[in-house]
């Protein structure tokens, strides 16, 4: 199978991470559906890889990877929003493949995100703020989550 990686650049600097699979490009859950398990890995080594291509764009970036729930049809199965199962992929695959040298790490079970705060930035609790807020603005599904 095939797979489309995104990144999403919005203010603050903050780039979304996002992957679906190519089959699923016109569906309106692609973010949502059933992938094959046994490819998250590598999927997420792709997303790794991607992040110094894009620091050398914006060289202060801070990314994040939102766990969106599991909407599985055929198992009439509709994941909550608190700690899914891809934010607790993200949580034990992305400290091991993206150290904590240029980026503070922090995770946000209440919203399944997982962020990746860079820093470069000089005021590491205002930037963390900023991008909360920015996340529950753009991600309206997380505005009723608490963060």
């Amino acid at each position: 199978m095939h797979y489309i990686v995104y990144a999403d650049y919005h203010v603050h600097d903050f780039i979304a991470v996002k992957f679906y699979a190519k089959k699923d490009r016109k569906s309106n859950r692609k973010y949502s559906n059933v992938i094959n398990k046994g490819d998250v890995a590598n999927i997420l080594i792709t997303c790794a890889k991607c992040i110094p291509e894009l620091l050398k764009i914006h060289p202060k970036a801070s990314f994040g990877f939102i766990g969106a729930r599991t909407i599985d049809v055929k198992s009439d199965k509709v994941e909550g929003y608190k700690t899914n199962q891809r934010f607790r992929l993200y949580k034990y695959h992305i400290p091991q493949l993206i150290g904590d040298k240029t980026f503070l790490h922090k995770s946000f079970p209440n919203a399944s995100s997982y962020i990746l705060i860079n820093r470069k930035n000089i005021d590491l609790t205002k930037t963390e703020k900023q991008i909360k807020a920015m996340v529950c603005n753009t991600y309206p599904d997380l505005l009723n989550v608490q963060f």
